[in-house]
């Protein structure tokens, strides 16, 4: 009876922020509240559900067996989501969406330099490529590049477990994605077919950059990217629309269970996922929850970590970690081994400030709903191209913010924008929007 309660509780969290990204997200089916909604079935209501049938299969249950525990986790978690909604509801104001539209597709059709572009793209992933294998050692040519690169996360680990993940030179890989969402939207508002299959290029280039990076999320990034500029454009969503994403979300779930196989591990990807602490989980919330002592609270101290990760870890070989999750790992659960627990956003704010962490969450909320006004409204669109952040940075705020930690994306979105920035400098018209609305471009050339 107690599991059927967390299901319900589970099921009303995926709903309710489903229902306001319907009513009030700016974007159909990719809006803050329906990530939300995605990421609370797989980390919350996926997992107690099939936590009912196999207990075993709880990761928390390796570690806990307080009675009570997982209810209290439940209703954390559950207290953390509903306030997010509650945080994005009372943020929302009036918005003209054509009008936002409109804007975004003029700035798309503008896209200059294209095959520069294009190049440039193919270019900066193979000289990352080289790099990574460079920094691990590893000749291009062996048989096991890509089972080195997706079971060795880190490298020059130190007696505390904390080595180099090579976030820096990962971040040129901003480049191809990036280049990727330009063309696609060029070629979307364009009706081009060339310019579709170059960006057809570009996504099979970034499923080779997942692969290479042992990152599973890379793909979902990938499907996010292109949902998002399909309809940050004004794509309608009928049954073909659907029919590609439902056969693009099929290709992502049997490259993810390739890449489980490259990891040497033997079980299902869906047994990978219950018995994991990725999404928005219900694991690191009954953890934290059921081992977080007051004395262990950081009182907001992890959201500052990010002022000292900008060191290389090359020159400080014995920097802290500035994801939490090694602090939960090894602190708050006492297990030595190397690595981290996936920490997640609710788990972050526990482990700062208890069960008053819940408020973190309406902060959030309404924080995802201004960035989300903001990147897609008409001035800030003509101005800087804003909207093009919305899947190469708002989106991957979202996620950190639900299933990472904060200084962790502070970091690596930090470098992630300079290169943006500077690729709309070179690639992309912006214009001036003088007082009464006109708009005019901006410079006498393309900038």
């Amino acid at each position: 009876m107690e599991n059927l309660l967390i299901v319900f509780l589970a099921f009303a969290c995926t709903a309710i922020p489903f229902w306001i990204g319907q009513r009030y997200g700016m974007l159909r089916l990719v809006s803050p509240m329906h990530l939300l909604s995605y990421f609370t079935v797989f980390g919350f209501l996926l997992k107690v559900a099939v936590y009912g049938a196999r207990p075993e299969l709880a990761f928390y249950a390796r570690f806990i067996d307080t009675p009570g525990a997982v209810q209290l986790g439940a209703i954390y978690l559950s207290g953390f989501i509903l306030l997010m909604c509650l945080g994005y509801r009372c943020a929302v104001r009036p918005f003209d969406p054509a009008a936002a539209t409109t804007e975004a597709r003029l700035i798309a059709a503008g896209l200059v330099r294209q095959g520069w572009l294009f190049a440039a793209a193919f270019g900066v992933a193979a000289l990352t490529f080289a790099l990574l294998l460079q920094a691990r050692g590893i000749s291009p040519l062996s048989a096991d590049v890509l089972t080195a690169f997706n079971q060795d996360k880190q490298i020059n680990v130190n007696p505390d477990g904390v080595g180099a993940s090579l976030a820096g030179i990962r971040a040129l890989f901003t480049v191809p994605k990036f280049a990727f969402v330009l063309i696609l939207a060029h070629g979307i508002v364009q009706q081009a077919r060339w310019l579709l299959v170059q960006a057809a290029l570009l996504a099979s280039l970034l499923v080779a950059i997942a692969l290479i990076s042992g990152d599973r999320f890379e793909l979902v990034e990938l499907l996010v990217f292109g949902s998002a500029t399909y309809l940050m454009l004004g794509g309608r969503i009928g049954l073909r629309t659907l029919a590609v994403m439902m056969a693009s979300a099929a290709g992502v779930l049997f490259l993810s269970a390739y890449m489980t196989t490259l990891r040497g591990t033997d079980v299902g990807l869906l047994q990978q996922i219950v018995g994991s602490t990725y999404f928005l989980d219900i694991n690191a919330a009954v953890m934290v929850t059921d081992q977080g002592t007051p004395e262990s609270y950081l009182l907001g101290e992890s959201y500052g970590w990010w002022t000292f990760g900008w060191v290389p870890r090359a020159i400080w070989i014995d920097k802290p970690a500035i994801d939490l999750g090694v602090f939960l790992k090894r602190d708050v659960m006492q297990v030595a081994t190397g690595g981290a627990f996936n920490v997640t956003g609710p788990g972050e704010a526990f482990l700062n400030f208890g069960w008053a962490g819940v408020l973190v969450g309406f902060v959030l909320g309404w924080t995802y709903r201004r960035c989300e006004v903001w990147v897609l409204s008409v001035r800030p669109g003509l101005r800087f191209a804003a909207f093009y952040l919305y899947p190469l940075l708002l989106y991957p705020f979202v996620q950190a913010s639900l299933q990472s930690s904060f200084s962790a994306f502070i970091v690596g979105a930090s470098a992630e924008a300079v290169l943006i920035t500077a690729m709309i400098a070179i690639f992309v018209p912006r214009y001036r929007v003088p007082a009464r609305g006109t708009y005019h471009p901006k410079g006498a050339a393309h900038v």
